[in-house]
């Protein structure tokens, strides 16, 4: 702080108020790292929490399940799945099949930050939830199109319409098993993103944002604390199936990890403590050929 006597009645410059804000938080830090101390883990980890967690997920021969087979069995085959009784439906299409190679795709894909205003047709929706997170083969149970740990597919997919063509801006809930969308809430536009998304990234126009959560008893029930790591690990493959579908589609997509959790998690409806979201990624057709990046 600067030496100058700051008291009730003066008022403070933008720079004490950022001398002050920085001074908070490194308290808070500090305080934050002290409390890993007990596990045998120093103040100078920078990241004591997530050390600490990776310790404790981590398997071994001593690793013992908790459920009994006949448990595991009930739970992977319960289909038990999140589901809004009684909210309005939207069926969804189904596409033709996708035209460019995978390989194509891959070596296609940016991120986009600067989406322009054309909406994003139904039929497109409907592909890149079928082909992200959607059922692709029924067997003893319907098996979706991203690896899941022991077939539990803890992951649901919300889609947050601000444009996409003869569909209202609102909160969807993709029902995987029947592919339709089932309405949550409606939403007034980006403006309701904006106390948990970077305002440079709303900013940009994004048309459509997929958000994934994750369930967090149907996967640790039978994995415990590995089963968050199993739950990360769906959202990211599910996530990779989007933005490798939206190019194949022609569309932008971008990923987006850094967001406000509480935040979002309201907007979604979630009890944090049982469900969360952990990844989202944002779509649309870029305004430009020089709006997609080649560093990632």
């Amino acid at each position: 702080m600067s030496n100058q006597a700051v008291t009730s009645e003066t008022p403070w410059t933008a720079e004490q108020i950022g001398q002050r804000l920085v001074e908070i938080r490194r308290v808070v830090e500090e305080e934050r790292r002290a409390r890993f101390a007990d596990f045998g883990i120093g103040p100078e980890c920078l990241w004591p929490c997530s050390r600490l967690f990776h310790e404790h997920s981590s398997l071994g021969p001593g690793w013992d399940p908790v459920l009994s087979p006949e448990q595991v069995t009930e739970l992977t085959q319960n289909l038990d799945y999140k589901r809004y009784p009684g909210a309005e439906r939207l069926p969804l299409p189904r596409p033709e099949p996708l035209t460019l190679s995978l390989e194509a795709a891959i070596r296609k894909r940016r991120s986009i930050r600067q989406f322009s205003d054309r909406p994003i047709a139904l039929r497109d929706l409907a592909k890149l939830l079928e082909l992200s997170s959607g059922v692709t083969e029924v067997d003893e149970i319907p098996r979706r199109a991203a690896p899941s740990g022991g077939g539990l597919y803890p992951v649901e997919t919300y889609a947050l319409t601000l444009g996409v063509q003869g569909v209202p801006s609102a909160l969807w809930h993709y029902a995987a098993l029947e592919h339709e969308l089932e309405h949550v809430r409606p939403l007034s536009g980006s403006a309701d993103l904006s106390s948990f998304f970077p305002p440079g990234l709303l900013r940009g126009g994004p048309r459509l944002v997929l958000a994934f959560s994750v369930v967090f008893g149907r996967t640790q029930l039978k994995y415990i604390e590995r089963g968050y790591r199993f739950g990360l690990l769906e959202a990211g493959h599910i996530a990779q199936n989007a933005v490798l579908t939206g190019t194949a589609l022609g569309l932008g997509t971008l990923c987006v990890g850094g967001f406000w959790d509480d935040p979002f998690n309201r907007l979604l409806g979630l009890d944090s403590e049982r469900e969360a979201v952990v990844y989202a990624v944002m779509l649309g057709h870029a305004a430009d050929a020089g709006s997609a990046r080649s560093d990632r």
